[in-house]
């Protein structure tokens, strides 16, 4: 079995693919399930629930909820539940009006820190309708200006990824460009998502706790079922660290190559480190999602 369970489609704020292009990709790498984990967003998620039987793949409902862990935010993977609670349609639109909030005080802050002014009505036409956020505003800034600290995103050793790249450089929490969105503690979306029948995982953890084995330690107690071992941000320590300590306290691991399109594009759909069998840690993730229903 070939597994991704971690791709973004259109419908998350920071994707670009459609539905159906993620079905083709993924039946051109031959994958056997997968799952659409768009950011605090369902629709993309049940649409390839309607889509994906007559595709021949399988498929399994999935989310990603951006929330605190203490004064770092991790993401949470929920699979199996019931996206159709009317608790996740809130979500949506408490992120939604989140983004929008934050979008004009990092539109400020970037300014201010480059010495520079943007377009932002070039931002808003980039954003298609939707609230700008810091993909919009990534964009904007490395096409259309020329500073030395840009051009290593721009042409140098961060350009391959380089919106997702600024964005953990510059904006992420602890960065001069951080705009603190109120989130909800990673303890109510553990309640939340077992109440609602599914798995909690946690997404990428060497990009959210690197090598901390207190703070994986402390989700674990705290209820979540596993973790992103095989992401395509893990180098060969990193799998290893996870691997251990899932395979330690019987914990799910996963396989998710955060596929966004072209806002990430050197992420291709499918690649998620692991080259194996899914099968037995699929299983594993299908017996926490049953426990949880």
């Amino acid at each position: 079995m070939k597994a991704d369970l971690h791709i973004h489609c259109s419908a998350s704020f920071d994707a670009t693919e459609s539905v159906d292009t993620i079905l083709r990709l993924a039946r051109e790498q031959q994958l056997d399930l997968i799952a659409i984990s768009d950011h605090n967003e369902i629709d993309g998620a049940l649409e390839l629930e309607t889509k994906a039987s007559e595709a021949g793949i399988e498929t399994l409902r999935g989310i990603e909820i951006d929330c605190f862990f203490g004064r770092n935010i991790v993401h949470l993977l929920g699979y199996g539940c019931d996206l159709r609670d009317p608790g996740f349609s809130r979500l949506k639109n408490h992120y939604i009006e989140e983004l929008r909030r934050t979008g004009k005080q990092r539109l400020t802050l970037i300014e201010e820190h480059y010495g520079l002014k943007l377009d932002e009505a070039a931002i808003i036409a980039r954003a298609h309708g939707r609230p700008y956020t810091n993909v919009e505003i990534t964009q904007e800034l490395l096409q259309t200006q020329i500073h030395p600290d840009l051009e290593p995103y721009q042409t140098g050793e961060r350009s391959a990824n380089p919106i997702a790249n600024f964005y953990w450089d510059q904006l992420a929490v602890g960065c001069w460009g951080y705009a603190e969105l109120r989130l909800p503690d990673w303890r109510q979306v553990v309640a939340y998502v077992h109440a609602c029948g599914g798995a909690l995982i946690v997404a990428h953890p060497m990009q959210n706790l690197k090598l901390d084995e207190a703070a994986a330690e402390a989700l674990r107690e705290g209820g979540v079922d596993g973790f992103e071992v095989y992401s395509s941000y893990h180098d060969a320590r990193g799998r290893q660290f996870y691997h251990e300590f899932c395979r330690r306290w019987g914990l799910a691991e996963t396989f998710g190559s955060d596929f966004h399109g072209a806002t990430k594009p050197n992420i291709v759909l499918g690649k998620t480190g692991f080259d194996g069998d899914c099968t037995e840690s699929v299983t594993l993730l299908k017996e926490r999602i049953a426990y949880w229903r």
